[in-house]
């Protein structure tokens, strides 16, 4: 059985907060193509900048990266998809509540990945809570378009966090496969938005400084996360990761004015339950 040490467990923890943040700055601009496309600017000069000193991963690594591509550009229209048609704190738990499930079974798969009977019991528990705490808040009535594109956003986060996981170790170079993969997938990105839209992506200062910081943020907390897969089963972390849904369901509450603060802390425990338990499993 693989154990995770504490440092990777709060590395993780705090990857889950700035990725909640980087996705509330995403949400705050009413224009989500744009705020998008300058998620993707961030990305991908930073990205270009650090490739010339990291290096690109080994050959043995590049169809993940690849298919990572794919992957991360379905769920980035997905997430769009989805940010459009219901609130953030709707949104945001029904996406990444459903990615531990199928990453645990992806790791079971394709890595031979056992976390146990009480990892298992923590991962349990996290997708229940992080899935309840979609539906508590009962403000506005639950989009059902909104809840699929989510769903499918779900699906893309298990797909790409298995390909990633599995191609970090192909590559034994966390930075070198987490840079390359984000030149790569920003760029693409960046060009179908100037083929479609023309280089004018947003009007005001403002919203380029909130865009571009969200993308820093995103691929600071991403490379984190991949570091951490290199070092423990993918299940347990991406379950931990995902307790960025807890602080997605305060911003949403306190930001957003979505919902009432007492209605998340019952899945706010059960999400806490299942950290411990994956933390001691």
């Amino acid at each position: 059985m693989v154990r995770v040490s504490p440092s990777v467990v709060l590395l993780v923890l705090l990857a889950g907060f700035a990725h909640a943040v980087w996705n509330a700055l995403v949400k705050s601009i009413k224009d989500q193509a744009a705020s998008f496309a300058l998620v993707n600017v961030g990305i991908a000069v930073v990205s270009w900048m650090a490739l010339p000193f990291v290096g690109v991963p080994r050959v043995e690594a590049r169809v993940y990266l690849l298919g990572s591509v794919v992957c991360h550009v379905a769920y980035e229209l997905f997430l769009i998809g989805s940010y459009q048609r219901t609130t953030f704190s709707r949104a945001y738990p029904i996406a990444r509540g459903t990615a531990p499930l199928l990453v645990s079974l992806g790791g079971l798969l394709f890595a031979s990945e056992h976390v146990g009977l009480v990892g298992a019991a923590g991962i349990g528990l996290v997708v229940v809570g992080v899935v309840s705490l979609s539906y508590v808040r009962n403000a506005t009535k639950l989009d059902r378009s909104g809840v699929y594109w989510a769903l499918a956003t779900g699906l893309a986060i298990a797909v790409y966090t298995v390909v990633d996981g599995l191609g970090v170790r192909a590559s034994h170079d966390t930075l070198r496969y987490a840079v390359t993969l984000f030149a790569l997938q920003a760029t693409l990105w960046i060009l179908a938005v100037v083929v479609r839209r023309g280089w004018r992506i947003a009007n005001d200062r403002a919203t380029v400084v909130t865009g571009v910081s969200a993308g820093v943020l995103s691929l600071v907390a991403y490379t984190v996360v991949l570091y951490a897969q290199s070092r423990g089963p993918l299940g347990v972390v991406s379950a931990l990761r995902e307790t960025g849904v807890f602080w997605a369901a305060l911003i949403g509450v306190m930001v957003f004015n979505e919902g009432r603060a007492r209605d998340i802390l019952g899945p706010a425990v059960v999400v806490v339950g299942g950290i411990a338990l994956l933390s001691v499993h």
